[in-house]
């Protein structure tokens, strides 16, 4: 998935939480694991860094930024750890489905139970990368996530703050 397939389909996820405080940090939180590791991944600093799935798609960093949120008691944090956790789950269930090779998305979601290295996945740059995406299924999953996000939208009663 990209961009409307984790909006979409992670807000129907996280509907039981939305209205719980934090809109916005929830949505957040499902871009945020890809807004991590890319860049972490693309600047080459590191081969500890191996594909674009290492850190910020780890079930432990989901839940420290849950434990910050409990502990400070902010709504926001713990949205956007439920919005992290939606993309984690979002991107493991693809996997399954598309019977990924390199399996980088349950091996960074269980980091480090299945080993300290994260998958090796080499893409030589950000438009292989994109080229890599355009395909059926994540096409599909970027119109479906679309509609999602526009039937919230249009559900939600108006005049309602997010």
């Amino acid at each position: 998935m990209f961009v409307f397939g984790h909006l979409g389909f992670g807000s129907v996820l996280a509907r039981p939480w939305r209205d719980r405080g934090g809109r916005w940090a929830l949505l957040a939180g499902m871009l945020l694991p890809d807004v991590i590791d890319k860049p972490l991944y693309y600047a080459r600093l590191s081969e500890f860094f191996s594909c674009t799935r290492t850190v910020g798609h780890t079930g432990l960093l989901v839940l420290a930024v849950l434990l910050a949120g409990g502990l400070t008691k902010r709504r926001a944090i713990v949205a956007l750890s439920i919005g992290m956790l939606t993309h984690v789950i979002l991107d493991c269930f693809m996997d399954a489905v598309l019977s990924s090779p390199d399996g980088s998305a349950l091996r960074a979601a269980v980091w480090p139970l299945m080993g300290t290295h994260f998958a090796r996945v080499y893409l030589p740059s950000v438009s292989v990368h994109l080229d890599r995406l355009i395909n059926v299924p994540i096409l599909v999953t970027e119109t479906v996530g679309a509609i999602l996000l526009i039937w919230e939208f249009l559900r939600r009663p108006s005049g309602r703050a997010s």
